[in-house]
């Protein structure tokens, strides 16, 4: 892949993404779409398959396939530079190793990272054998008021995930000895899961969200209607 794409001799780039980067949505292509949408194709199947590092930056790539500009285009390039530096690297996993019998789960959420809409982006891994078995990374379909709602519908997906993954084992018989923890890096949003009352309030609020679109719930708002 990086020789179709004249990447072999390309500088080696350690991070998959510039730091701090956020991508404007344009109206009009301003490079050739074409290519750009089978440079984002051929990086589909790495991410799906062995790399999930890269699973943030495509999604946020693919996102600009219809008008793709300059700036889509150089960071895409970044994708090259990061594979090129790390050809090396693959997933791993070792029977017997340390833990590797329990499942386990990372998950985060980067709160409204889309400069476009103000929407957040949840991302979720999930471990066994030592490696990485499942991975996502993904916009979230209505826009968080906070961190917190951010987090805690990033957990809610990794838990379905989680649920399904313990499923999928069970139908292979194998065992599981071990409940799944799932990793939260968020104080308030871990509290919603332990604590029935805050769950409670927070339901209603999400069903808030899923019944009434933004503009409904703005327009009320500035109306003093409610």
């Amino acid at each position: 892949m990086l020789e179709r794409y004249g990447m072999l001799d390309a500088h080696p780039i350690f991070t998959p993404v510039l730091p701090n980067q956020h991508l404007t949505k344009l109206s009009s292509p301003e490079v050739d779409v074409k290519t750009y949408q089978c440079a984002m194709g051929a990086l589909m199947y790495p991410m799906l398959a062995t790399c999930p590092d890269i699973a943030y930056t495509i999604a946020a790539l693919s996102q600009h396939a219809a008008n793709p500009s300059s700036e889509h285009q150089h960071a895409l390039d970044h994708v090259f530079h990061y594979l090129h530096a790390t050809a090396d690297h693959q997933l791993v996993y070792k029977q017997g190793a340390p833990g590797g019998e329990t499942l386990f789960g990372l998950v985060d959420a980067d709160w409204a990272s889309d400069v476009n809409y103000c929407k957040s982006t949840s991302g979720f891994l999930c471990m066994l054998a030592g490696g990485t078995i499942s991975w996502s990374s993904k916009k979230q379909g209505f826009i968080a008021l906070s961190s917190t709602e951010a987090e805690y519908i990033a957990a809610a997906h990794a838990a379905k995930e989680i649920v399904w993954l313990r499923q999928l084992i069970s139908e292979l018989h194998q065992s599981l000895p071990l409940p799944t923890v799932l990793h939260i890096n968020n104080q308030s949003a871990i509290a919603i899961t332990k604590n029935p009352e805050f769950h409670d309030c927070y339901t209603w609020t999400l069903r808030k969200w899923y019944a009434c679109s933004l503009y409904g719930y703005c327009h009320r708002q500035v109306s003093g209607a409610t």
